[in-house]
């Protein structure tokens, strides 16, 4: 038996490739040297030729899959002995439904600072089939390339329209924006972003999840798609409106994560009483102690302009080379002055002077559902000693090498950790 299997080539930087088309079916003789399948790498497509005469055998990666270099496509027999009745099944035997489709040249080329976009053939062609911005994606693998899951847990502009072949869709409830996004059944889980941030923020949390977890994705009033509200300009204000709004779309019952602020706002609705959660994961929360670096809140409230937010969202991670250009641009484009405003007045008021107002340990003693901390030891905004002061009744977990967004830096752990939670409420 010979393998078929693609390596780099040129010099070009590829962590993974598309099947375009199989040039031979499945028991089908093969000369060496002759053409056996095709694949789409960043740049070009790749035509791989049978290293040995013999027989298709097995075809292992489909047309449209997306598989890692290195990954065994397909099998070659030399004396034919496993292929005496092959089952050649449509998906193996079949042309692409159509060309691929050509991606504009604005989804190579990030926003700000003419970077190319390291992302994959796949993730390309369906970030601009679908209006996708690759550069205000964050990608969830080690090596920080764009994969196709990253896209799929986008919700694609305009994001009140669901997106056609996904099944996420966005909403308004109580004047609160709702993401509602997975394919599966059951008790949803319910997304709380920090101060500054939106729902996009979970991206790489989302993507790693998978899209079969239902999942609902709360933009804070005055931040993302949700506009300042009056009355919410406080903890309580924030809790009552996003109760509101989970009421107001039918959830009753919930699987809680809340990040910094977010973490807060959770724990306040949790200990209130107006939903039903089952299960309570915060990361790097707000409300357990005095301590918040005051200079990243009023920098970051300050901030117009590119250069000046950058290096205020340095300091929200421990490894720097995900802060790149098209991130700051769309951390930017999402905070127009209306927003930056909003969150500078709620800041004045949540954090006066540099220091954290609400304090949240009693509240979270209060509250009988599993619950786990999870906390970055490079944290620089919100220290991570906080998540000593909350009782026995929550499982800490302190990653290293990890700043103040895990969902983001170590969106495997936190993934496992966030499902773990959720299993333990039965």
């Amino acid at each position: 038996m010979t393998d078929i299997t693609v390596v780099g080539a040129g010099g070009e930087y590829m962590e993974s490739v598309v099947v375009v088309a199989w040039h031979k079916k499945k028991g089908e003789s093969v000369k060496a040297g002759e053409l056996v399948v095709t694949v789409e790498t960043a740049k070009a497509a790749t035509e791989i030729e049978a290293p040995v005469s013999g027989i298709l055998s097995d075809i292992r990666a489909q047309i449209g899959e997306e598989v890692a270099i290195g990954t065994v496509l397909g099998t070659l027999s030399e004396d034919g002995a496993d292929t005496a009745a092959p089952a050649v099944s449509a998906a193996q035997t079949a042309p692409p439904a159509a060309p691929p489709a050509a991606v504009p040249a604005e989804a190579y080329v990030a926003a700000a600072g003419g970077e190319r976009i390291n992302a994959s053939p796949l993730a390309r062609r369906v970030a601009a089939s679908r209006g996708i911005d690759l550069a205000g994606l964050v990608a969830s693998s080690p090596s920080g390339r764009i994969k196709l899951r990253d896209v799929d847990a986008v919700v694609a502009v305009p994001a009140e329209r669901p997106v056609a072949g996904t099944t996420a869709s966005a909403s308004v409830s109580a004047g609160v924006s709702l993401t509602r996004r997975g394919s599966g059944e059951g008790t949803p889980f319910v997304f709380l972003h920090g101060f500054g941030a939106d729902s996009f923020s979970w991206q790489p949390l989302l993507a790693t999840l998978g899209v079969e977890v239902p999942a609902v994705l709360v933009d804070l009033p005055g931040h993302g798609r949700s506009p300042a509200m009056d009355g919410a300009g406080s903890l309580e204000g924030l809790a009552f409106a996003v109760a509101r709004a989970l009421a107001g779309a039918g959830i009753e019952q919930c699987h809680l994560v809340g990040h910094s602020l977010g973490g807060a706002v959770a724990i306040a609705l949790a200990e209130a009483g107006r939903l039903a959660p089952l299960s309570l994961t915060l990361i790097a929360p707000a409300g357990l102690g005095p301590d918040i670096d005051g200079d990243f809140i009023s920098g970051f409230c300050r901030a117009t302009r590119a250069e000046s937010l950058k290096p205020w969202l340095l300091r929200l991670f421990a490894d720097p080379t995900i802060v790149t250009p098209g991130y700051v641009q769309a951390a930017l484009n999402g905070r127009g002055d209306a927003l930056r405003q909003a969150q500078a007045a709620l800041a004045g008021r949540i954090f006066p002077d540099g220091t954290q107002a609400v304090e949240m340990r009693c509240a979270l003693r209060r509250v009988a559902v599993p619950q786990k901390i999870i906390w970055g030891e490079g944290d620089r905004i919100i220290p991570m000693r906080h998540a000593l002061g909350t009782g026995p009744q929550a499982g800490i977990h302190l990653l290293p090498n990890v700043g103040h967004m895990p969902h983001v830096e170590a969106a495997a752990t936190v993934a496992r950790l966030v499902l773990q939670n959720a299993r333990s409420a039965g």
